[in-house]
């Protein structure tokens, strides 16, 4: 199934539904004003998703919360021009453990799908079987516990739906 549309006719929330009630596997790629997300889907499940121009990227996400020390991070950016990804070369270095780097992805994933939640206009696509790329570090999480995290902190904020 290979899907478009406007943000403003059908939004983040019913168009994710969709993807994952019809347990659809491939990318959805979103875009308002000049961000673009992408979101992978396994059988309905979210898998990965990036924000083109999110406020934080992995290193410095890693250095806020206290998992990565700046060195590290410095030293990782500096080798960092074969094509792979940040957090492959930060394991292979030894500045972080696996599991470590899993769960901050994770986070990181899970506040790119709560942003999504409060895009009110832009132009979806979803194109079936696209999977991201072989080094990103995949995930499963349940699409309706994203949303409803979202919804919930939107309603803390007094953001109109």
């Amino acid at each position: 199934m290979d899907l478009r549309g406007n943000l403003a006719v059908f939004g983040p929330i019913s168009v994710l539904q969709l993807i994952s009630l019809q347990s659809s596997t491939g990318e959805l790629t979103l875009e308002s004003g000049i961000n673009t997300a992408r979101v992978y889907f396994d059988e309905g499940n979210v898998t990965f998703a990036e924000i083109a121009n999110r406020r934080m990227r992995l290193g410095e996400y890693l250095v806020q919360e206290g998992l990565l020390a700046r060195g590290h991070l410095n030293r990782a950016l500096e080798i960092k021009d074969d094509g792979r990804r940040l957090g492959s070369i930060l394991v292979e270095i030894g500045a972080i453990d696996a599991v470590s780097l899993r769960r901050a992805i994770e986070e990181q994933i899970k506040e790119v799908m709560y942003e999504l939640v409060r895009w009110k206009t832009g132009r979806f696509k979803f194109t079936n079987q696209r999977r991201p790329k072989k080094q990103d570090i995949l995930i499963d999480i349940p699409l309706d516990h994203l949303i409803l995290e979202g919804l919930k902190r939107l309603d803390e904020e007094g953001v109109a739906r």
